[in-house]
Parts: structure tokens; C-alpha cells; sequence
């Protein structure tokens, strides 16, 4: 199945439209247009997101009645541990009973996970769409492979079946290929290589494709290349025994759309490996991620008793504090990690400040 098709037909126009919307108010940013599809997302979204807070409250309530039940049923457990057949027989019932238990109090304990399931396509494919044009350059690749006239009964071409998409600036879709995916070449010999347009009515120059090798290495011992002002390249086998990937990368045709500090949508990774720079908004993106978590945290945190003179604190209760300050830490930390592009980070923080908003008014309205 090829993700990218599904992304680009679904999440590119939709995006378009929002962004032609916008623009006829002044927001001409694509990063307003992400925030309100964001908005729009987590709106569709209010009923299960409000049950979801609605089972999340009801859990902290009868936690102290569950935990009285789980500790009981570990000392039945400790005294069953030599009978083993009777022990499953006591989990089996417990299990049943929990399930019960879970039910004449109303509550799902997976009823907080359907949210964020049902928002798992839509950032996969946010990501897939800042991860190539119009937003970023996406490369195309050839491998090559030398052989000598010795062998000269391998030498064979491996065409594109498909091509990658490319879409430019005004939001219109094509399919570009190389006239080779695959070569295996005698040394000595020399091939032109060339992008063209397999279906689409995107607009694209060829001149502005960058021929390289892949990972951005320099020189290739077996293959020599080179690069033509009219966006093809020749390759010509050097020495017999060796092979090289090289990358077509298409041009990123939707440049200079900043939005407040943001000044790439399709950045991608704290580190820029390109410029050996920081991506400062990057940085600042995963810290404002940090902050919308850690706000998610404290609203969700079950409220707790303050403890009276001589009382020690609930082991559980302590988990559950020690959770509500790490997670916060644990997921920025991730996303210092995790090469998101500036685009789906944006979302997300949008997300998860809305999430926020929406868990204080639940609060406030379950609590009264």
C-alpha cells in the first residue's frame, strides 16, 4: 500500500482548502491553517474526548475501593500460592468480579485510549505530508551496481513503476520518476539519467532537482557522477566490484511560509545535519509540547487528601504523583529524539492545549 498516495490525496487538499479560507481573512500562513484543523479535529472530537475525561474522574474516585479489593485479593493469593489449580480458579473470579465492579460504577478502563486512536491517522499523516513537497524536498533514489564484461550477462535496467509524488507551491499533485530505479552497469560505461512527470499537473522545473550520493557522501570509488544544468545527470562505471545509491532530491516548492518563530514547516529533528546547525523552533516547539503535557497532567491528577499528622503517604498515590511530574519530562524528551517535522509538532501542541481547556471545564462541570 503506498501511505504516501493516501496522505497526499486526503491531508495536501484539505489543507489547501483551509488555507484559501484563511487567506481570504489575512492568515495567509499554512501554520493557520494547522491550527484550525486542529481545532476543528479536537471539535468533532468534544463527546468522546469529554467521556473520555468523564472515565478518567470516575477511575480517581473509586481507586481507594479498588485498591482495598486488590490488596485483599493478594492475601488470598499468598495463601493459595502451593494450590495452583484452585489459585487459577480465585484469578479467573477475581478478574470477573473486577469486570463487574467496572461496570455498576460506569466505567471503561481502555475509555481514554479511543481519542487519542481516533487521532493517530491524522498525525501519521500530517507527518507524512511535512515530511515531502510541498513542504520539504524528498529525494529520489538509483542504486547502482559495477560489474565487469566478465559478467556483462547481469547487466540489466530496473524501471520505475510508479514514481513518487511531488506537489508544488499551488497545491497541484504529480507523479515524477527517474527513467532507471536500478542499474547494474559494466565498468566504463555511462548512462544519462532523468526525471519525468508519470501522471499530474504539477508544475515542476527540472532544473531545480539535486543530483547527489545518498546520505550525502561526497565520492563514490565505482561510480562517477555528473550533474547537468538542465536537472539530468550522467553516471559512468569507474572500477568493477563496488555499487553506489544516488538520490534526485525534488526541490521544496512552498518556501518562506513562516509562522511566528517558525520558520519551515517541513524542518524536521533538533539537529540540522545539512547546515551542522540547531533548529531553534524546533526547540522551542518541543518545549511549548512539554509545557501543553505537563498542564494535561496537573488538570488530570486526582485530587488527594492532605495528610494528617503521623499518617505516611499511599504508596499508589505516591506512583501516581511521581507520574503525573515524569511523564511530562519523558514525552519532551522523546520528542528531542523523535524527528517530527515543525508541522505535525504544531499540531500537536495545538492539540494539547486544547485538550487542556477542554479537561479544566470537565473537571469543573463533573465536579459540581
Amino acid at each position: 500500500m503506498d501511505i504516501t498516495a493516501i496522505t497526499y490525496s486526503l491531508f495536501i487538499p484539505l489543507l489547501n482548502s483551509i488555507h484559501e479560507l484563511t487567506s481570504g481573512v489575512g492568515l495567509a500562513s499554512f501554520g493557520w491553517a494547522i491550527v484550525f484543523l486542529t481545532a476543528g479535529v479536537k471539535l468533532v472530537l468534544t463527546p468522546l474526548t469529554y467521556k473520555q475525561i468523564k472515565s478518567t474522574r470516575k477511575m480517581q474516585k473509586i481507586q481507594p475501593q479498588m485498591k482495598k479489593q486488590q490488596d485483599d485479593f493478594k492475601k488470598r493469593e499468598e495463601k493459595l500460592k502451593n494450590d495452583p489449580a484452585k489459585l487459577q480458579t480465585e484469578r479467573a473470579a477475581f478478574q470477573q468480579k473486577m469486570m463487574s465492579f467496572y461496570k455498576d460504577n460506569d466505567v471503561n478502563p481502555l475509555g481514554g485510549c479511543l481519542p487519542l486512536l481516533v487521532q493517530m491517522p491524522i498525525l501519521l499523516g500530517l507527518f507524512w505530508t511535512f515530511s515531502g513537497p510541498p513542504f520539504k524536498s524528498k529525494p529520489i533514489f538509483v542504486d547502482i551496481k559495477v560489474v565487469s564484461a566478465a559478467k556483462a550477462n547481469k547487466k540489466q535496467i530496473k524501471y520505475y513503476d510508479k514514481g513518487e509524488i511531488y506537489v508544488d507551491s499551488e497545491g497541484r499533485r504529480a507523479r515524477i520518476m527517474l527513467n532507471a530505479k536500478k542499474i547494474t552497469m559494466l565498468e566504463g560505461e555511462s548512462y544519462k539519467l532523468k526525471a519525468t512527470k508519470a501522471m499530474g499537473d504539477a508544475h515542476l522545473d527540472p532544473a531545480a532537482i539535486k543530483w547527489g550520493f545518498f546520505n550525502g557522501v561526497k565520492d563514490n570509488d565505482f561510480v562517477d557522477l555528473e550533474a547537468n544544468t538542465d536537472g539530468s545527470a550522467v553516471i559512468t562505471a569507474i572500477t568493477a566490484g563496488g555499487s553506489a545509491k544516488l538520490e534526485a532530491k525534488l526541490p521544496q516548492s512552498l518556501k518562506d511560509d513562516s509562522f511566528f518563530f517558525i520558520k519551515d514547516f517541513g524542518d524536521t529533528g533538533v539537529f540540522n545535519k545539512e547546515t551542522g546547525t540547531l533548529n531553534i523552533d524546533i526547540l522551542i516547539l518541543v518545549a511549548l509540547f512539554g509545557i501543553s503535557i505537563w498542564l494535561s497532567s496537573k488538570l488530570n491528577a486526582p485530587k488527594l487528601a492532605e495528610l494528617k499528622p503521623g499518617e505516611t503517604e499511599d504508596p499508589q498515590a505516591a506512583m501516581q504523583k511521581s507520574m503525573a511530574t515524569m511523564m511530562p519530562i519523558m514525552m519532551t524528551g522523546m520528542m528531542l529524539i523523535i524527528p517530527l517535522p515543525a508541522g505535525a509538532l504544531l499540531y500537536m501542541i495545538v492539540s494539547g492545549f486544547i485538550q487542556a481547556g477542554q479537561t479544566y471545564f470537565a473537571m469543573k462541570r463533573y465536579d459540581k
